[in-house]
């Protein structure tokens, strides 16, 4: 069983809550399992979206996440998910995903470093073959009908205490089919790419029928 959990929130309380950024989210979603360590492995995938001044922060967790104190009725929402939702073959899907590619570096002796540079990816080949490499290795692959639908990139400022960087996020919808179930599990509840701790990696599923 896992846990799928949402908080609703206009600009000014998102203001007044000082959720003005994918870190501040970061740091709530955290403060949602309070009996979890700094270095506890993460299992829960978040993700966030805006529409008519309003934020909708979406959490799939398999603990169970504690309401925040200033959460009225009104902007809480939770529910299980039973396992049984997992064991469909086919779902409609999207995700939004942080796609990148990494370039290894040199140090001044000409040896590779350990970690490289990360691109983000952009093109609509380069997408489709992202997105057709994580479902190998999540144990599903991605239906050509309905059409695989990309969105254009947007990118999003990331400030952490002193560092700033900027994300792209790209939404994916289509459909799927699972493959390899338990892989395929482990992804809906890890998550898949990059920046997952940020907002992007969760895999929206409903069931074909």
């Amino acid at each position: 069983m896992s846990y799928i959990s949402q908080i609703i929130l206009n600009d000014a309380e998102a203001a007044r809550k000082n959720l003005h950024g994918l870190y501040d989210w970061h740091r709530l979603s955290w403060s949602l399992f309070p009996e979890k360590e700094k270095n506890d492995k993460r299992d829960f995938t978040t993700r966030l979206d805006t529409a008519e001044n309003e934020f909708k922060f979406t959490i799939l967790s398999t603990s169970k996440p504690t309401m925040p104190s200033w959460c009225t009725a009104e902007c809480w929402k939770a529910r299980t998910v039973p396992d049984l939702f997992y064991q469909k073959d086919r779902y409609l899907f999207k995700i939004l995903a942080n796609p990148t590619k990494t370039l290894s570096r040199r140090g001044p002796n000409g040896n590779k470093k350990e970690n490289g540079s990360h691109y983000a990816i952009t093109r609509r080949d380069d997408l489709l073959g992202w997105i057709s490499r994580k479902g190998a290795r999540n144990g599903f692959c991605v239906l050509k009908e309905p059409e695989l639908e990309i969105s254009p990139p947007v990118f999003f400022k990331l400030k952490r205490k002193k560092d700033e960087g900027v994300l792209a996020g790209v939404e994916f919808s289509g459909a799927l089919e699972v493959c390899e179930r338990p892989k395929f599990i482990k992804a809906v509840h890890q998550g898949i790419g990059r920046a997952r701790g940020f907002g992007f990696g969760m895999l929206v599923l409903k069931p074909i029928l």
